[in-house]
């Protein structure tokens, strides 16, 4: 549950980033904590509640109420876990960097921290329209993420290797008409990366002068589709977001995974597509869409309407040589959160094995992953404690005296068998013999 609620980069994710904390430690935490979850192998065919989880929940209930919540958030349910002996027993919790009362109290004087979670603070380089609209946004506030004001607090993580593309999404940006773009690549290509590189480049000042105070904000899908309750009220958020992002200056819409909005099967439905579509038309709503390209055939290419409104963008797979280049600048950022230095020749081996062996990703996010979760195994190793330590000893005993035993039961079983089994051998031997004889 803990690898769920952390899995979106946006939503609790943020707010945590905004926190000062360390996502990605969170998510490998977890990752160890499921690999040591002991692996059932009966098969069951009523699946009930897990004992444990009610028992979560129902601390997560009375963390909602702390927080003067209407329905029960991730944020309460986090708060739920980092409570001792609730979803994790007190000793684990000493490597968990988050405690109950700490969230309550952050969520209690959040303020300041919401403005930075939906980056609607005026920064040094904010737009007029910025400043004018802070006050009364409160569908950006809940459903978006500003990604300029993460790059202007230095959140985002450093790109290179793709200065081809961050100068083409910021030609087609500065088109008269359809200044849209839908940038498809295969999973792990870096589309996501692409476009905070993109938001880097508009704080540092190096896009065209009609970008300079533009603001970079993605929506949050989940969160949009999250306690819609009528039919329509989806679409009623997304008007809300349209007509907030319109008093400013210069604001551009981000949606990763934009194929959702055009998937009659899922959660959205095409209604806000169809928002979308005349918006887009009349040149009031800039967009960058992102997806893969499976996806955008399926989805968005049989859409005429919806797909002419935006220029194509691929982006394909770095060469090694560039992907090693890309990890050599995430480097100082992995090694200052592990607390442990990598060689070169690591990043290298990193990027080729993955190559060879991760056929469901691509690079760089196949060889990033591989080295981030490797630091982490590392780092965790480290903060082992002596009662894990203990525990681990104590075990390995256990295991030594069992096999111990066990020989001991073999070596008797021997001996028992062979007492048994040597006189009938010898008897007929002996018979044997008497035959023999009488030929």
């Amino acid at each position: 549950m803990l690898k769920a609620i952390l899995h979106n980069e946006i939503g609790l994710a943020s707010y945590l980033v905004a926190l000062g904390k360390d996502v990605h430690y969170l998510r490998d935490w977890a990752d160890v904590r499921i690999e040591n979850y002991p692996r059932s192998t009966l098969g069951i065919s009523e699946p009930s509640g897990d004992e444990k989880v009610v028992a979560l929940m129902e601390v997560a209930d009375v963390v909602r109420l702390k927080l003067s919540e209407d329905t029960l958030s991730p944020l309460a349910i986090l708060a739920a876990m980092a409570k001792p002996n609730v979803a994790f027993t007190e000793e684990q919790l000493k490597t968990f960097p988050i405690t109950e009362q700490e969230l309550i109290e952050a969520s209690i004087k959040d303020t300041a921290i919401q403005e930075a979670v939906s980056s609607l603070a005026a920064g040094p380089q904010a737009g007029a329209g910025e400043t004018a609209a802070k006050g009364g946004s409160k569908a950006l506030y809940k459903y978006c993420v500003d990604k300029t004001s993460l790059a202007r607090e230095g959140k985002l993580d450093p790109i290179i290797g793709r200065d081809r593309e961050t100068r083409q999404v910021a030609e087609i940006l500065g088109r008269r008409s359809k200044p849209n773009v839908i940038i498809v690549g295969e999973p792990g290509v870096g589309k996501t990366a692409l476009v905070d590189g993109f938001a880097q480049n508009i704080i540092a000042g190096n896009v065209p002068q009609h970008l300079e105070n533009a603001m970079l904000l993605e929506l949050d899908v989940g969160a949009l589709i999250a306690g819609a309750s009528y039919k329509g009220e989806v679409e009623d958020r997304i008007k809300n977001i349209i007509k907030e992002i319109k008093q400013f200056e210069r604001a551009i819409l981000f949606i990763d995974e934009i194929h959702v909005l055009l998937d009659g099967q899922g959660s959205i439905g095409p209604g806000v597509a169809n928002l979308l579509k005349p918006e887009l038309a009349r040149g009031e709503l800039t967009v960058i869409g992102a997806t893969t390209s499976d996806e955008y055939r399926e989805f968005i290419e049989s859409d005429e309407a919806f797909n002419r409104r935006f220029e194509l963008l691929r982006v394909e797979e770095p060469d090694v040589e560039t992907a090693v280049r890309m990890l050599m600048t995430l480097l100082p950022h992995y090694e200052a959160h592990h607390e442990t230095p990598v060689a070169p020749a690591a990043l290298e081996a990193s990027v080729k094995l993955s190559k060879r062996y991760i056929k469901d990703r691509r690079l760089p996010d196949a060889a990033i992953d591989l080295i981030d979760r490797t630091m982490a195994a590392i780092r965790m190793m480290n903060d082992t404690s002596e009662a894990e330590l203990e525990a681990l000893k104590t075990e390995m005993d256990g295991l030594e005296a069992a096999a111990e035993t066990q020989l001991k039961d073999l070596q008797w079983f021997y001996k028992q068998l062979n007492d048994k089994i040597s006189p009938i051998l010898l008897g007929q031997l002996d018979d044997d013999t008497e035959a023999d004889k009488i030929e």
